[in-house]
């Protein structure tokens, strides 16, 4: 039997417990969806576990130990700073290396879910190794954008960021750069290089990753599998959207407003302050509108920056006074489901979204969606079923404003078409062929 191993940074997390991100729903959709086909003998390895971690009768999970997370558990990386977060990388990829030097490389496939935080890649492939790279975001891209740019006003693209740092590494200044620059350039570089097949769920995923790695052949190993729609099979029921008000009274939100939702880990990309903002100027505009609607903010902060921008957020939100506006924390399993159903509109104005998870649930939900054009948004949002429009407060306004006052029935069987006609086990089989390919 081939031996397949699963290398996942945030593995011992689950999607249930904690705002661990779109990845580790993936995984956790994917692996017993591999273990059933029977054709592998799965090893996970991952960071000491949590209780009540995820696991798949019939695969082994190996928990080694990070330094970093010797005194805490490891949910705790999710709250750390870049700094801390690029150390425990480090010492991350270190134990996996450590790891593999005991495993015989013929015949093992290394699948990572993970590029900052991956395995070494090209240590493995000098191993013998076979790697395939599951890509959520193309690091170089999302750090040119949300950080580069968006932080510290340096107007650079990703493609000419990425040749700023080869050229860099090339005259050995690469040796002095922070540790998280080389976790987003040389790292994501190697997987990029070496990796024998590069799965993306997008293409325009795959054409930012080819854009920033010219030369690395990228671009003729990859392979497209979306991931559609994760969750259960009747997420399209018409009973969930029957139950919209006992629901939405369960937030104490009045039924009668048109309710916009947001739902994702609060951090600085996802820009939902951007969609307050948009409901401070109907406010100021059309006080008679906003006294029409409801803003539910689900998640909880996660990653760099997301507890101070959590407190800016609510800060802003709590300069509404006509609109409603709760948030309710993270929510998980039905109640999420039944929060998608309930809402009238889905909203992403995320700075970059690389497939958008959640937007694929709200429309298999039967849940309209207006999105900024990211990546995502691109991949899962046409006008049959919701609008892509520039993420500028006035333009959200408006876009808002035209919903409200929109006959939706038709966008709503769309979407729930849309979702019946996407389901994940379609990217399974993708990602199980390009295995097999192997």
């Amino acid at each position: 039997m081939r031996r397949l191993y699963i290398t996942t940074a945030t593995g011992a997390l689950s999607s249930e417990q904690a705002p661990a991100g779109g990845g580790v729903a993936v995984l956790e959709a994917l692996i017993p969806r591999l273990a059933e086909r029977g054709d592998w003998s799965i090893r996970v390895l991952r960071p000491q576990a949590m209780p009540n971690a995820f696991t798949t009768d019939g695969v082994t999970y190996v928990d080694l130990a990070v330094p970093i997370l010797r005194d805490t558990t490891p949910d705790a990386l999710i709250h750390f700073g870049e700094r801390r977060y690029a150390r425990f990388a480090l010492q991350w990829g270190a134990a996996l290396e450590a790891y593999f030097q005991a495993v015989e490389p013929h015949g093992a496939v290394v699948l990572a879910n993970d590029v900052s935080e991956g395995p070494p890649f090209a240590w493995l492939a000098q191993r013998g190794f076979r790697q395939v790279v599951l890509y959520h975001v193309v690091v170089a891209d999302f750090f040119a954008r949300q950080y580069l740019s968006g932080r510290y006003g340096v107007r650079l693209s990703s493609p000419a960021a990425a040749r700023l740092w080869r050229w860099a590494d090339r005259l050995g200044l690469g040796r002095l750069a922070p540790d998280i620059a080389r976790l987003v350039w040389s790292k994501e570089g190697e997987s990029a290089r070496f990796a024998d097949r590069c799965i993306v769920p997008s293409r325009q995923l795959g054409d930012a990753l080819a854009a920033c790695y010219p030369g690395s052949g990228v671009e003729r190993r990859l392979a497209l599998a979306p991931w559609g729609v994760i969750g259960p099979d009747d997420l399209g029921d018409p009973a969930r959207r029957a139950s919209r008000d006992a629901t939405l009274r369960g937030y104490d939100i009045d039924p009668g407003r048109f309710v916009l939702l947001t739902l994702s880990r609060l951090s600085p990309e996802k820009q939902v302050e951007r969609v307050v903002a948009a409901l401070q100027r109907i406010e100021r505009d059309d006080p008679a509108r906003a006294d029409g609607l409801a803003l539910v903010v689900a998640g909880a902060p996660a990653y760099m920056g997301g507890d101070r921008y959590e407190e800016r957020l609510r800060r802003q939100a709590a300069q509404l006074h006509r609109v409603q506006v709760r948030f309710p924390g993270y929510v998980a399993g039905e109640a999420k489901w039944a929060l998608l159903a309930a809402a009238d509109l889905f909203c992403s104005p995320s700075h970059y979204e690389a497939y958008g998870l959640t937007i694929a649930q709200a429309l298999a939900s039967g849940t309209p969606v207006l999105a900024a054009p990211h990546q995502g948004g691109q991949a899962t949002v046409e006008a049959d079923r919701g609008w892509l429009v520039n993420p500028q407060p006035a333009v959200l306004a408006g876009a808002i404003a035209h919903a409200q006052d929109s006959d939706l029935s038709s966008l709503r069987a769309a979407a729930t078409d849309w979702g019946r006609a996407h389901p994940f086990s379609d990217a399974a089989a993708s990602i199980a062929d390009a295995l097999e390919s192997l």
